[in-house]
């Protein structure tokens, strides 16, 4: 391919392989020896800089060597005696002298290589310092900060002030690669760069990778000329220099720096699991040489840095997902008191709007598509047109730019540009929407990021911005991104939801089954209420009563049951469905032995269950029941029900016991009597008994009579 006819960008540069360059910074020496201490790799100033007692390429290191210096002989036995390690290898470092100049020795393991690189200290640098006191002031400004936005403030000032650089920038990636400069302190002189954002493509793919393998990196002049690597001829490949201190900066890097006026820059990496979150970049208008120990200091300040970095994101993530947890609990606590889903669902649309930052909301349900929020109903139909299309309409439905996802919508949305959705009832079209207006944003690009490159002195390759200029770009058509914490939230709603609506349709239709049965030929229920049982449940066990009753089918099974039991069993299962309801006394009886009646036990705990219900609607509050059991004049047991409660007119008695679901005078608030008490006066007749009304002041009265079981 003729290279010269491609259009050049930033993304060419993805292929260097800048780990193997060949090449070191010109202010120190680096060696590597093999596992024979011979010298495999060599920088070509070895005997310029260490002076003639430095080893050459393929000599055995020997005592002699390096001036017999000792820390020398030292290192490199204690590093050669290190177990290779993934990751990042530990460095051993000290200072030493050689051919009159004070170099800091930095050594470790590449692999079977033991890599010992000489940085030359500069020139009349400052004297050797002892950062803890630094540190710990760090440590305690760190402490202080309550957001990632201040620590990142606190983090450019004290590395500024750790390094004398003329500007140091914090630099936070974006999901795309692309990068802001989210903080910056700098020199008064210099033009602020806070707020500019930069293209993936300054940072090449392979350059990422490599800030997370070695995570500081000084480029100490610019226009330093860099000095070539040689290997022994049967060297098997290349020297990996990925974690040396002293490796050379790609060319395309370099002209960049230089195009913007940079001599001396550094960079420390921000890694949060396994990935490059983001930077502090640092830059010098004049070349500057920072000693190891100092460089040290600041990769501990950038790792403080980074863990509070993580508390802090952990704290607030932690208080976000607690508040989308209380609302996936109020949605599910609401849900069986709820006449549908949808309900709750729109009743609750201001906190989902509010916790997710949405600017509207729909919920589809059994009455259509209502709306929260200022959304065109031609819009809402339409929209939900489009999901039902979806695949995989169960899950989870995300876009920040709806015109994109979605072209056919375009000239419905009128500014509506992020959408996420999630299905709520596997089996009907409910679905939860949430939606946000279009984020019109301009961007300050530190240079245009789609600008045709030139080629330049390096061929055909880059030649990089000539400077920092300013570019602005107004990016409509897209919302705010929904976020991993908000797609997972409503996703797991959405399951709840479904789960919750599975199991309710699984009741209804149990319930249609139980009724099927029984217009079939069936006439019991397969077990007495409980306590337990649902409202809905009752009142539906109610009807199928009432069904049986009105065809004639409501038959019994018999069995002897000893009354005073079943009784007591009634009455502490009425005390634990109403509790905080002392209204029931111990049940009473006279010193006769307790009377047994043959009969279906069922079907005579739910007439003693409805008696016992009724007296605690109906009778005075704060006074007791009376519940007596003794046998009555002939061969029959009775059992009362007295609680203290005003007569009941005489038209509300003739309807007492009528299958009526009103069968209560108009001005009687309380509600409930009638429908329950003909069913429960039939299964006393069906047991050849009977359930009476009688008013014995104070008392409101009913009695249930039935037959003793013959020996």
């Amino acid at each position: 391919m003729n290279t010269t006819s491609q259009v050049v960008d930033l993304s060419n540069c993805d292929r260097e392989p800048i780990h193997i360059p060949g090449l070191i910074q010109p202010h120190g020496v680096l060696l590597a020896l093999d596992a024979a201490r011979r010298v495999a790799h060599a920088s070509a100033n070895v005997a310029t800089e260490l002076g003639e007692g430095a080893p050459a390429l393929g000599d055995s290191v020997a005592p002699h060597h390096f001036e017999a210096n000792e820390t020398v002989h030292l290192l490199l036995a204690q590093a050669q005696a290190l177990q290779p390690l993934a990751g990042t290898p530990p460095a051993l470092h000290a200072v030493v002298t050689l051919a009159g100049r004070l170099f800091d020795l930095v050594v470790h393991r590449q692999g079977a290589l033991v890599i010992a690189e000489f940085e030359q200290r500069a020139p009349g640098g400052p004297p050797p310092q002892y950062f803890g006191p630094v540190l710990l002031d760090v440590i305690h400004r760190f402490r202080g900060q309550t957001s990632v936005q201040a620590l990142l403030e606190e983090g450019v000032r004290a590395l500024r002030a750790l390094t004398g650089f003329d500007r140091v920038m914090a630099y936070r990636f974006r999901d795309d690669d692309s990068g802001d400069i989210v903080a910056e302190d700098r020199h008064a002189d210099l033009e602020p760069y806070l707020g500019w954002r930069f293209p993936a493509s300054d940072i090449p793919a392979q350059a990422r990778r490599l800030y997370t393998v070695n995570l500081m990196r000084l480029i100490a002049d610019v226009g330093a000329a860099p000095v070539a690597l040689h290997s022994l001829p049967l060297a098997d490949e290349p020297l990996d220099m990925s974690h040396a201190v002293l490796r050379s900066v790609s060319p395309i890097h370099i002209e960049y720096l230089r195009n913007i006026g940079v001599a001396a820059s550094m960079s420390l990496s921000i890694v949060r699991d396994g990935r490059l979150w983001g930077m502090l970049a640092c830059h010098h208008r004049q070349p500057l040489r920072l000693a190891y120990p100092v460089r040290s200091a600041c990769a501990v300040l950038v790792e403080l840095l980074t863990a509070h970095l993580q508390t802090q994101t952990v704290t607030e993530h932690a208080a976000q997902n607690a508040a989308h947890r209380q609302l996936q609990a109020t949605v599910l606590d609401r849900l069986p008191q709820a006449s549908t889903p949808a309900a709750v669902l729109r009743e609750l649309a201001p906190e989902f709007a509010r916790l997710f930052k949405a600017d509207a909301v729909l919920v589809t349900g059994p009455t259509g598509v209502q709306t929260w929020g200022d959304v065109p109903a031609p819009l809402s139909v339409e929209l939900v047109n489009w999901l039902r299309a979806q695949d995989g309409d169960a899950g989870l439905v995300a876009t920040a730019a709806l015109g994109t996802t979605a072209p056919e919508l375009a000239p419905l949305l009128a500014g509506w540009c992020g959408l996420m959705a999630i299905r709520y009832d596997s089996g009907a079209p409910g679905k939860l929407v949430l939606l946000r207006r279009e984020q019109i944003e301009h961007v300050a690009w530190g240079h245009n990021p789609r600008k045709e490159i030139q080629a330049g002195p390096l061929g055909p390759r880059l030649t990089p911005p000539g400077s920092f200029q300013l570019w602005r770009e107004t990016v409509r058509g897209t919302a705010q991104p929904w976020t991993e914490m908000e797609q997972s939230s409503l996703r797991e709603l959405g399951a709840g939801l479904r789960r919750f609506i599975a199991v309710r349709v699984a009741e209804m239709h149990r319930h249609r089954v139980a009724v099927a049965a029984m217009l079939r030929g069936g006439d019991s229920l397969p077990a007495p209420l409980t306590q337990e049982e649902a409202p809905v449940d009752r009142l539906l066990r109610q009807v199928m009563d009432l069904s049986l009753l009105q065809q004639g089918r409501l038959s019994l099974h018999s069995e002897p049951v000893a009354l005073e039991q079943l009784l007591q069993d009634r009455v502490d299962a009425a005390r634990r469905r109403h509790q905080g309801v002392s209204a029931f006394c111990d049940l009473s009886r006279s010193g006769t032995p307790s009377p047994t009646v043959r009969g279906d036990v069922a079907r005579l705990a739910q007439l003693f269950d409805s008696l016992l219900d009724n007296a605690v609607q109906h009778g005075t509050v704060g006074e007791s029941m009376v519940i007596e059991l003794d046998r009555g004049d002939g061969d029959d047991a009775v059992v009362q029900f007295s609680n203290v409660s005003p007569p009941l007119d005489p038209q509300t008695v003739d309807r007492l016991f009528r299958p009526d679901v009103a069968a209560v005078a108009d001005n009687d608030p309380r509600g409930g009597l009638g429908f329950g008490l003909y069913i429960a006066r039939a299964i006393a007749q069906a047991h050849g008994g009977d359930l009476v009304y009688r008013y014995d002041e104070p008392f409101v009265t009913l009695a249930v009579r039935l037959p003793l079981a013959t020996a």
